[in-house]
Formats: C-alpha cells, sequence, structure tokens
C-alpha cells in the first residue's frame, strides 16, 4: 500500500507540474491596428507624440518597444471607446509635462490629469481619428503600457485569454485586474478589461489587436480550433515591402475582439 501510495503521489506530481507548465506557456504579445485615413499622417503623429519608432518593414509601420503599431487605410471608423478594445494606454515619467505638450499641440483632452491613490496619476487624451488613450505615470512600465478590452464580464475575457494565449492573471498596482504578458525577449503588456456592454472591435479605431504565434501558423490556427475558437480567417502570407513577409490569421476574441495571430518566420524574438 505505501509503495502504491508513494508511486500514486509522483504520478499526480508529474501531472500537477505537467498542468503548471502548460498553463505557465505565454504568447508574445504582436501588434496593435489602428483603422485610420492617412497610415502616413497617422505613423507621424505616433512618432511625434508617443515616441513610437519607424520600422523599415514599411511606412505604416512602427514599433513601440518590441510590439508594432500598424495603420488600416479607412476613412470612416468609429471611435474606439465602448468597444470591445476601448482604448490602450501608455506611460509617461512626468505626466503634467506630457499632458502640456498634448494641449499645446491642440490634442483632444478626455479626461484631465488626476492622481489615484495608491495608483498613479491618469488621464484620457484620443487621436485624431478617434482611439482612446490612457496616459498614466507608471514608472516601472514606461512606454507602451496596456490595452484595455471591454465586456458584459470581465472574468470571462480574462479566462479566455488565459485559456488561449497564456499570461499571467494579476494585478496592476496589486489594484487592478488584469493579465500581463511577459515573454523573453519582449516587452511587458497588460491586458485589462472593464465591465460594459460592446460592440465589435472590426471598423472602430482599434480594429484588432495581435499575438504572435509560438509556432507555425497552421499548426497554432488548428490547435484554436480544437479549443472551439471561431477562425475568422485561415492562414495566409503578406509579403512586406521590406523584410521578411508574415503568415496571417483572424480569429473571433472575447466579447467580439477581433484578433490576430501572426507567425514572422526568420524574425528573432522581440524584433
Amino acid at each position: 500500500m505505501r509503495r502504491f501510495l508513494r508511486s500514486g503521489t509522483l504520478v499526480c506530481s508529474a501531472l500537477g507540474a505537467f498542468a503548471l507548465s502548460a498553463a505557465a506557456q505565454t504568447w508574445p504579445y504582436d501588434h496593435i491596428h489602428l483603422n485610420v485615413p492617412d497610415p502616413a499622417a497617422a505613423a507621424a503623429w505616433y512618432v511625434k507624440y508617443f515616441g513610437a519608432k519607424p520600422n523599415p518593414e514599411g511606412p505604416d509601420r512602427l514599433m513601440l518597444g518590441s510590439t508594432r503599431l500598424l495603420f488600416i487605410k479607412k476613412a470612416d471608423a468609429k471611435p474606439s471607446a465602448g468597444s470591445a478594445v476601448d482604448h490602450i494606454g501608455f506611460s509617461f515619467a512626468d505626466l503634467d509635462d506630457k499632458m502640456k505638450e498634448f494641449q499645446a499641440a491642440g490634442i483632444k483632452v478626455v479626461t484631465p490629469v488626476r492622481d489615484v491613490e495608491g495608483l498613479f496619476k491618469l488621464g484620457f487624451v484620443e487621436d485624431p481619428w478617434g482611439t482612446k488613450i490612457e496616459v498614466v505615470q507608471d514608472p516601472e512600465l514606461l512606454g507602451l503600457h496596456h490595452i484595455h478590452m471591454r465586456g458584459p464580464n470581465p472574468d470571462d475575457v480574462f479566462s479566455w485569454l488565459l485559456a488561449k494565449f497564456g499570461g499571467e492573471r494579476s494585478k496592476l498596482k496589486g489594484r487592478i485586474d488584469g493579465v500581463k504578458y511577459s515573454a523573453p525577449g519582449f516587452s511587458d503588456m497588460w491586458i485589462l478589461a472593464q465591465r460594459g456592454e460592446a460592440e465589435p472591435s472590426e471598423g472602430h479605431a482599434i480594429d484588432h489587436i495581435g499575438w504572435r504565434s509560438t509556432g507555425a501558423l497552421a499548426k497554432t490556427i488548428d490547435g484554436l480550433r480544437g479549443q472551439g475558437v471561431t477562425i475568422l480567417t485561415e492562414p495566409r502570407p503578406l509579403p512586406l515591402p521590406n523584410g521578411p513577409g508574415v503568415n496571417f490569421s483572424y480569429v473571433a476574441g472575447p466579447a467580439g475582439a477581433k484578433i490576430e495571430i501572426v507567425e514572422r518566420p526568420g524574425v528573432k524574438p522581440g524584433q
């Protein structure tokens, strides 16, 4: 009996370790895709005011750390607020100075800066094409800081993301529920979620968000299909003006969020 128990304990321990390993696998966060009438003008705006860096892959592609900020030409996008991807967040070392810069440039201030005790200073602005942007002063994560999703039940949003893309369920500053994405070579990214009815993100200023496949895209999509995920487009190649092309596919995410899965052959982690 003792031998059996010891053996059973070992088996249970092994299964527990396997489950923990599987749950801990995290997909790297890859990009944000915005709808704008003039991609070149939008790219220049984000370079000037948000410190984005040009990406040699093409004139409508920027880098925010290891995360790409990409643009789709669309003149009639709806504002992002109220969609399944409500807004994006950036962190600055001195938010008061940054807001003065925004005001001097005529950038729309949605909510003035306020200091939330135990959290950080925060406010909201809007880009000229309807993307709502939260600006915060979090010295622990400067630059692109988070994506804020929206849905009737935030826990359902988090559970979906964790089951499909991994990540770490945690609390930002010990207060705000979220999922943190950290992968070797990649910038950290928080995904937060607020409660509320949401319209599908496609066609809004933030059209969709994207994760990077950890292996061959066709196999990744088959795996998601096996988990009951709705595949919106099957994997297909996309050549880029410069650099290696990509393979991409779209899936239906939680609460109407459109999500792109990208495979970047020949590109190192964080690039």
